[in-house]
């Protein structure tokens, strides 16, 4: 039971990080949306809220391969509706992470 509560740990651990670094990378375009911090929960879409745009959100993709390390496969991805949530994107780098 241990182990599941360690992992439910670091899962919303990596979620604090991805959450922090995608509003703190975003700042300006929230404020000028209106859209505070807290507001960006799991399911928020980053390209339908209008946020980015598709081609904006592949260049932060790539800010954010940078930043943490990771390599997305993007072939993998394309088919998922949730590739553009918070939630997807987590997943998404903590699928690379294995």
């Amino acid at each position: 039971m241990e182990k599941g509560n360690n992992q439910n740990s670091n899962e919303f651990s990596f979620f604090n990080i991805f959450h922090s670094y995608i509003t703190t990378a975003l700042k300006e375009k929230l404020e000028l949306f209106g859209i505070k911090s807290e507001e960006v929960k799991g399911d928020f879409d980053l390209v339908k809220s209008g946020l980015m745009d598709s081609m904006s959100f592949v260049d932060f993709i790539g800010d954010m391969e940078r930043h943490f390390g990771k390599e997305i496969d993007f072939d993998k991805v394309m088919d998922d509706e949730n590739f553009t949530t918070l939630d997807g994107l987590i997943k998404l780098f903590q699928d690379e992470r294995s």
